[in-house]
């Protein structure tokens, strides 16, 4: 696989939740945005945005087909600035770059219908542990305030550790498995309505992408020890903040805090908005 344009830049796995940060750095003094939003749609867009089996069928002479599918699927609306998808979408490719993850249902591609947000938990995919299956449910806010962005997140993980919408959420999850992917049964059988919420949980991660405009990266022109130093500290603070959120849940659960500071959201969104529709109109 070919290098990510985003980095691990920060990391400490011995806090409860993990922490990382991502970055995508700098060139010649600016920051990567056009590099990272390349980067996102050339390698992750197709497996983000649809089916297990679509993605499976891509060969050299339907990628370019497949990409302009896959734009059409996130979204056909003009109204991009109130949409989180591109979030998803970062979620997406940092799961699969970074821990391991595999798909296991597009979120996008089930949409009730154009114009709708995605409901319940933004991504769902698959880890494989030594002797078992991790279920890594994923919450993304692409966000400019990074406080903000931390409470919304706290809500939306409060309100999906319920029982009656995690229940809800598995059936959805379940009948919504290409039959196709080799871990379908698999995943299906972590999943069933038999076995205990309790017992469910232990193999339940929450990870959870945070936007933010920084500006520890504002004031950067090169990834070097000034700014590690930096963003360590904002990310620390950001980490101490979560932490201390009452998620109103009984189950345990794991979380990993994954953090990802911007010079604009104004600019990333600007061009990730161009490049969707570009690929739109191939």
């Amino acid at each position: 696989m070919p290098s990510s344009v985003l980095q691990v830049r920060f990391q400490d796995a011995a806090l409860s939740p993990a922490l990382s940060v991502l970055c995508a750095g700098f060139e010649l003094g600016d920051w990567r945005a056009q590099s990272l939003t390349d980067d996102l749609f050339q390698r992750h867009l197709t497996s983000f945005a649809l089916s297990y089996s679509e993605h499976d069928a891509i060969t050299g002479a339907t990628a370019a087909r497949s990409l302009k599918r896959a734009a059409e699927v996130v979204y056909a609306t003009n109204k991009y600035r109130r949409r989180g998808e591109f979030g998803e979408l970062i979620l997406h490719a940092a799961l699969v770059d970074f821990f391991g993850a595999t798909p296991a249902v597009s979120k996008i591609y089930y949409k009730d219908s154009d114009n709708d947000t995605v409901k319940g938990f933004d991504s769902v995919h698959l880890v494989a542990a030594s002797d078992s299956v991790e279920i890594w449910l994923g919450e993304a806010k692409f966000y400019k305030d990074l406080n903000s962005a931390i409470d919304e997140a706290a809500k939306s993980i409060s309100d999906h550790l319920t029982r009656d919408f995690l229940r809800r959420e598995f059936v959805a999850i379940t009948n919504k498995l290409d039959s196709n992917w080799p871990h379908a049964v698999e995943f299906a059988d972590a999943l069933d309505e038999a076995t205990s919420l309790d017992d469910i949980a232990k193999t339940i991660v929450i990870p959870v992408l945070i936007t933010y405009e920084s500006e520890a990266s504002a004031a950067a022109v090169a990834h070097d020890s000034d700014y590690i130093a930096a963003i360590e500290l904002e990310a620390r603070e950001a980490w101490s903040r979560f932490a201390r959120k009452d998620l109103g849940t009984k189950l345990t659960v794991t979380l990993q805090l994954i953090l990802l500071p911007m010079q604009s959201k104004e600019r990333l969104l600007n061009l990730m908005h161009q490049k969707l529709n570009l690929y739109k109109h191939l």
